[in-house]
């Protein structure tokens, strides 16, 4: 019995090794290594008051036409470097984990692209920890590699790779504590886009908030956060802009998908789809489907402590994003494939 588990034991490490190995391996070989997503904590660290010019210089031969490429220290590799898209600021961030914390006073990006207004840099650290900004004239998917000492970034309009878009803006603390549990369903999602505007700290102006709207061609608008009625009232609400009407599909259509949803995963009564206070006027304003779910009551003590418990959230997470899913499922309905020609020819032998 106990040589049969050394067996096995030796047969699975030297499987890992070799695992291991290939993956090395193919990240030092390869130069198109996807860069990770920052941290709600890096996000937070960076103020941009202290920051520097970064210089970008015109392309020379072939590098950074119809890109932007930035230069990195010798050594710094996908492990040191996340990204981050502030889709409201109109904003594309890199944070880079060096040794130099003046590299970027002597090493210039490189780009024609006439989207980038300008650039500039700052020390998160005294290590060599540095964060580039990068100042777009509109919203762009981008899309990340490693190469050479170098990141090469690519800017797609999202209109063209994305069908079904929705934005999203937690409106207070209850609302932003949603934003990593909504965000870690819907990037599973493989014909959604979900744009934040916000995902840490700090209010998004109505003015910026509005263009997002208009900038991604969202389909849908969702508001999220807490409610403060009486106290005696628990439970989850929806709210909807009884202004604006939407023919098939529209805002009272969209809030009751969400509170069903929302309900039945969290678990919690549904308090009932309620008109949305007239002063909310980015629901009032909205031209697309839209409505503001809350999670719980804050005068409320048991929607209060629920609203602390991240098992909770994250029950409250995917049932909104069941809702999101099912409202798309509705508005633009997806075809089915037909498998009986293709079953058939299996069956034939084709």
């Amino acid at each position: 019995m106990i040589e049969e588990r050394l067996k096995k034991t030796t047969i699975y490490t030297a499987i890992f090794a070799v695992l291991s190995l290939v993956v090395m391996f193919y990240r030092a070989g390869t130069k198109n290594i996807m860069i990770v997503e920052a941290t709600k904590e890096q996000a937070e660290v960076v103020d941009l008051e202290n920051a520097y010019k970064l210089e970008i210089m015109e392309p020379s031969a072939d590098k950074g036409k119809g890109t932007l490429v930035i230069p990195l220290e010798q050594g710094v590799g996908s492990d040191n470097i996340t990204f981050e898209e502030r889709h409201s600021e109109h904003q594309f961030i890199l944070y880079v984990s060096g040794k130099d914390p003046n590299f970027y006073e002597t090493n210039s990006a490189i780009s024609d692209l006439k989207l980038i207004t300008d650039a500039n840099w700052i020390r998160t650290d005294e290590n060599g920890g540095v964060c580039l900004t990068f100042n777009l004239d509109g919203l762009y998917e981008n899309e990340t590699s490693l190469g050479d000492k170098e990141v090469v970034v690519t800017f797609n309009s999202p209109a063209d790779l994305y069908e079904n878009i929705v934005v999203i803006d937690p409106v207070d603390d209850a609302g932003l504590s949603l934003i990593p549990y909504i965000k870690k369903n819907m990037d599973k999602a493989e014909n959604i886009r979900v744009y934040y505007t916000r995902q840490s700290g700090g209010d998004t102006e109505e003015k910026a908030a509005t263009a997002l709207i208009d900038d991604s061609a969202a389909d849908f608008y969702i508001q999220v956060g807490a409610d403060a009625d009486d106290e005696g009232t628990s439970g989850v609400k929806t709210y909807y802009n009884d202004r604006y009407f939407i023919r098939e599909f529209g805002n009272i259509e969209l809030a009751d998908r969400l509170e069903w949803n929302l309900a039945v995963n969290a678990g919690v009564m549904a308090r009932g789809l309620s008109v949305v206070d007239h002063e909310n006027s980015r629901i009032m304003n909205s031209h697309i489907p839209s409505a503001y779910v809350t999670i719980g009551n804050t005068k409320n003590a048991d929607d209060e402590l629920l609203m602390t418990k991240d098992d909770y959230l994250e029950k409250c997470a995917l049932g909104i994003c069941n809702g999101i899913t099912e409202a798309f499922s509705v508005v633009n309905p997806q075809e089915e494939v037909e498998e009986t020609d293709a079953l058939q020819g299996i069956i034939n032998g084709n």
